[in-house]
């Protein structure tokens, strides 16, 4: 089993995995050859070539003994870079995560900074200072450096300040938020009727009868709905989510008969509300006052209407 040991830090979030880093992969070859000829031009660190992540071009850079700037004596430091200075105060932002290759399990240990990084003008490189110990990077047991050979690897992801901006507002100050309809001779309709149109918030509505039910409430139910009439307008993901209270009046007791319904309207769904609205057994009881003279009075109050839409 591996041995790997390390210094942990909060924001660094240490794992294993199989696949292989997305971005770029650094095999180095006679590794100690290398390091020997670092510390003769007193140089302390390797800078590899560019690599493209996130629409950037990025430089991976290897402290082999630490970074002892950032206080990594004794690990091995890993830095990104961003190859290109911005340029005008613009940033990019990115998160990353490092990768060093186990021979004998064929894993990677992932090393990951798990805080947003904001690369400038003024900080062109962020990494991570202690990302693993020299000493178990070395020993054998770990598999990491093999007859003087061992691979790195990094991925990016850049985080896009294009996001789309969605804002849900609530319609203050409704107007006119009642709508009553009298539906006369209503022994003598034999299918579904519209109301006249109604407006609420600058929109248009109407409200839709079966007198003897609608799909699963068809032939024991009134059925009833609130259709938005014109949603001409409810494109590109614009949306209403609206509150309506439907009611039909009880004109003996004022005991009225109401459901609320809740519901999202957009380009594609036009309305919402009960199949199962009330029982034709209860509309037609004497005792209770829902039909009188063979007339239904219905009443449909929209309470909240809220606006679903894109602002950039």
């Amino acid at each position: 089993m591996p041995v790997y040991t390390f210094e942990v830090s909060s924001p660094v979030v240490r794992s294993v995995r199989e696949k292989e880093p997305s971005h770029f992969k650094f095999e180095i070859e006679s590794y100690q050859a290398l390091l020997n000829s670092i510390a003769r031009t007193k140089s302390d660190k390797i800078e590899t070539s560019e690599f493209n992540a996130g629409g950037q071009s990025w430089v991976l850079v290897i402290y082999p003994n630490g970074n002892t700037r950032d206080s990594g004596s004794g690990h091995i430091s890993l830095y990104l870079k961003l190859a290109n200075k911005p340029t005008g105060g613009s940033s990019v932002y990115a998160t990353f995560k490092f990768f060093i290759f186990d021979h004998e399990r064929e894993t990677y240990i992932t090393i990951q900074d798990a805080r947003e990084r904001r690369f400038d003008a003024g900080h062109l490189e962020w990494g991570i200072a202690k990302a693993l110990p020299v000493a178990a990077f070395n020993d054998d047991k770990n598999a990491l450096l093999v007859n003087g050979s061992c691979t790195f690897g990094a991925e990016v992801y850049v985080i896009s300040s294009t996001a789309t901006v969605a804002r849900l507002s609530l319609a203050e100050k409704l107007t006119n938020r009642s709508f009553t309809w009298g539906v006369y001779d209503y022994s003598k309709l034999r299918t579904d009727t519209y109301s006249e149109i109604f407006s609420v918030e600058e929109r248009s509505w109407k409200l839709r009868l079966y007198p003897r039910g609608n799909l699963t409430g068809q032939g024991k139910f009134l059925s009833l709905y609130l259709y938005l009439d014109d949603r001409t307008d409810l494109t590109g993901g614009r949306k209403l989510y609206v509150e309506c209270e439907l009611s039909i009046k009880e004109r003996l007791t004022g005991s009225d008969f109401t459901q609320t319904v809740g519901f999202w309207f957009d380009s594609v769904n036009d309305h919402r509300g009960f199949d199962t609205f009330l029982s034709l057994a209860d509309l037609n009881n004497p005792m209770k006052g829902y039909k009188q003279d063979d007339t239904l009075i219905i009443e449909a109050v929209i309470n909240e209407i809220f606006v679903l839409k894109e602002i950039n």
